[in-house]
């Protein structure tokens, strides 16, 4: 029996005892990150060999980005000597090495403890590789309950919550009823919806409910607050860095988007069929940022800025220096950058859909001036108030 055939099987066995129907979290989570047989655990993710190319993996861009970022908001933590970078979902470790390494040429005090925390053993075993390689003392955590509460901080992440199991709903006759897995009449895993309404519905504001057609079908991310705790928790002082695919809750709800943005991707190709061969495919959703911020600031994180990674990245002193020695030698592996760099940067590539989020923790924070006039923090913040 195959891997993907097992797990199959114990998603199988998992709908039979709840009843014959499971919510969409407990599917994502078994798809995804079930040990020895989830998407995570047990294939090659990234890269030409994966199913999809994170930024990381397409050049230097995204780390000059974020070491000009990180090196501002290290002065304005008042230039500490000792402090910690921390990369969540850090995959294979390339961003978190290309960071630190840059940081050590910008900063006459780089990061004196870095820490990569992944859930994945495999990819921890391919980061310990890639550090080993590079001399580099990186300590390792599968999880944020295990590390200790750290004064001087900065925590990033690139493309973490989009990851995080959701839990889908139809809003039909003014109520919502979950969505979830089932086993069909012809044997296959298919949708089904709860027969009762949802006892505790998703925080969505009322206005942008009240303008859904009949059936509007979408999802929410239940795991937001509980991550936001933790990293709360960890972050005393210091700030937080965000980048991921997503939109403003009135964006992501608004009446035209009708069948949310639950996608499943294998082989480089986004599919609508997050049923077939799961463990064989990853399976994503877009973030609502609005909702991220509104959970942080529970948890005491304060929102600074909110804005597209086109706008960011097009602005960072560091990688407007690169493209400009880029331009004076142009060769085939300048010219490959360069169409990278447009993948990150243009509205048709990454560079809309994809925002970054930067909170802080008991520390004033402003934002970058050379970014100040591309913020969108307001227009996230509307439907909080």
């Amino acid at each position: 029996m195959t891997e993907q055939s097992r797990l199959e099987q114990i998603i199988r066995t998992r709908i039979s005892d709840a009843g014959g129907f499971l919510p969409m979290d407990e599917y994502m989570q078994a798809a995804l990150y079930e040990p020895a047989l989830g998407y995570y655990e047990s294939k090659t993710v990234f890269g030409k060999a994966g199913d999809f190319i994170t930024a990381p993996e397409l050049g230097p861009w995204l780390g000059l980005g974020f070491a000009d970022l990180i090196a501002n908001v290290w002065q304005q933590m008042g230039e500490p000597e000792h402090w910690t970078l921390m990369e969540q979902g850090s995959g294979s470790g390339k961003l978190l090495v290309l960071v630190s390494e840059l940081l050590g040429r910008m900063l006459p005090a780089p990061p004196s403890r870095l820490i990569s925390v992944e859930r994945s053993e495999g990819l921890r075993q391919r980061q310990k590789a890639l550090f080993d390689e590079r001399g580099m003392h990186v300590e390792q955590y599968a999880s944020l309950d295990e590390i200790e509460p750290v004064e001087h901080i900065v925590v990033l992440s690139n493309e973490l919550p989009d990851a995080f199991p959701v839990r889908c709903f139809c809003y039909r006759s003014g109520q919502f009823f979950e969505r979830g897995i089932s086993v069909g009449d012809d044997g296959a895993l298919a949708w089904r919806s709860a027969d009762q309404p949802m006892q505790a519905p998703p925080a969505i504001a009322a206005e942008l409910i009240a303008s859904w057609p009949d059936g509007y079908i979408s999802e929410f991310n239940p795991g937001l607050s509980g991550w936001q705790q933790s990293v709360a928790r960890i972050v005393q002082r210091g700030v937080v860095m965000t980048l991921d695919y997503g939109y403003s809750q009135a964006e992501y709800y608004r009446p035209g988007r009708v069948e949310g943005t639950l996608l499943a991707h294998a082989g480089h190709t986004a599919v609508a069929d997050v049923f077939t061969g799961p463990g064989s495919r990853d399976i994503t959703a877009h973030v609502d940022f609005t909702e991220l911020v509104r959970c942080g600031r529970s948890a005491g994180l304060q929102p600074v800025m909110w804005m597209t990674q086109g706008g960011w990245l097009a602005q960072s002193p560091s990688l407007q220096s690169f493209v400009e020695s880029l331009a004076r030698q142009p060769d085939a592996n300048s010219m490959h950058l360069l169409a990278h760099a447009k993948r990150l940067l243009m509205p048709f590539g990454m560079g809309e859909v994809f925002k970054l989020l930067i909170q802080s923790a008991n520390v004033a924070i402003e934002r970058p001036a050379y970014l100040a006039q591309f913020d969108h923090l307001k227009e996230l913040l509307s439907p909080c108030r």
